[in-house]
């Protein structure tokens, strides 16, 4: 059975892991400067959605990082599920998604792009095409 595709984007911004949310004494919480400043970024590039999608999604992402000049790491800092975290926020706030509740199942991958080329996030969001009804069938 062939799958819809319902999203195909690709965001050409380096792709940086969802921080966690720091919570002072008083006042609201907010996140680190470089994960606030990507959002900032990443909401202006990617624009609001026409209209959510509201059905059991898939999502597949791809997560292109620059690499430091004298790095030796053979793969990205980050775990993948924070750069993941990112983009699911992305999509929701933006109202791509109607909730990120929606993903059945999600697989990403992280690399590096080659020496001065730029970082970027390819994703992909397709419908659900098994049977989700999980009703007990006594």
């Amino acid at each position: 059975m062939k799958r819809l595709l319902l999203l195909d984007l690709k965001l050409m911004l380096n792709p940086v892991p969802a921080s966690r949310p720091k919570v002072p004494r008083y006042g609201k919480p907010y996140y680190g400067k470089r994960y606030s400043q990507w959002r900032r970024e990443a909401y202006t590039l990617v624009g609001a959605a026409e209209k959510p999608i509201t059905t059991p999604v898939t999502v597949e992402c791809v997560f292109a990082i620059e690499r430091s000049r004298t790095g030796k790491l053979l793969t990205p800092v980050g775990d993948g599920d924070n750069y993941e975290k990112a983009i699911f926020d992305l999509l929701q706030r933006q109202g791509y998604l109607e909730d990120d509740r929606l993903i059945t199942s999600a697989t990403w991958r992280k690399r590096f792009v080659p020496y001065g080329e730029q970082g970027f996030t390819e994703i992909t969001i397709h419908e659900e095409t098994e049977e989700l009804d999980l009703v007990d069938s006594k």
